[in-house]
């Protein structure tokens, strides 16, 4: 009975550091799927918010606006700075300025400001200098037809009937060209899915309106 025990024993102390060698050899790889498993999952790609601008009839409404207003104000200033006492041309120049810059420059910036108050660059913004080269050429064909038409300051029906009717084509046609060649929105980010099996990637999701057909 004793020699039994004695192998018993034997065999044990000799299996013992087998299992526990065997036991270190499997731990590097039982690692890393313990870490996979309890890893953190990739989050969601946050989607970029979207803004859109206002109507064409508000748009339009502001701009059309400023542009009444700056109509008779360029004229005003530009009668001011005519009946200065100096020479003919430098007189003339100075009332050209104000006549012809004052108004499209009031409308654009206000179309341009307003349009602009909400939009990114990634939702396509309005350019200044294209509502301003537009309020810039209505204006002076306005001009021109009102000085054909007798229209003056000593007249103020008349003066008002060409602020409102000046106003309403600079804004019209400010509006209507900053929207025209408004910068075309950036394409929307795809959002991504986070999987959560080991092995396999994330889910991108792309809109169907960005998908040319």
């Amino acid at each position: 009975m004793r020699p039994f025990l004695s192998s018993s024993l034997a065999l044990a102390l000799v299996a013992l550091p087998a299992s526990a060698h065997a036991a270190r050899l499997l731990l590097p790889d039982d690692v890393p799927a313990a870490s996979a498993a309890t890893a953190t999952p990739p989050s969601a790609t946050v989607a970029v918010e979207r803004h859109e601008p206002p109507s064409f009839p508000v748009h339009f409404a502001v701009a059309a606006g400023a542009g009444i207003v700056g109509a008779p104000v360029g004229l005003l200033l530009a009668n001011a700075l005519g009946n200065l006492s100096i020479s003919l041309i430098p007189t003339a120049m100075l009332g050209l300025v104000p006549m012809g810059v004052i108004a499209p420059v009031l409308t654009a910036l206000a179309g341009w400001l307003f349009g602009n108050a909400k939009l990114t660059d990634a939702d396509g913004r309005f350019s200044f200098w294209a509502g301003a080269g537009a309020a810039f050429v209505v204006h002076v064909v306005a001009l021109v037809i009102a000085g054909f038409a007798g229209v003056s300051l000593a007249g103020i029906p008349g003066l008002l009937l060409f602020s409102l009717l000046d106003g309403a084509a600079m804004g019209g046609a400010s509006v209507a060209t900053m929207r025209f060649f408004r910068k075309a929105p950036e394409p929307a980010a795809a959002l991504e899915l986070p999987s959560f099996t080991p092995g396999v990637s994330a889910t991108s999701v792309v809109p169907l309106s960005t998908i040319p057909f």
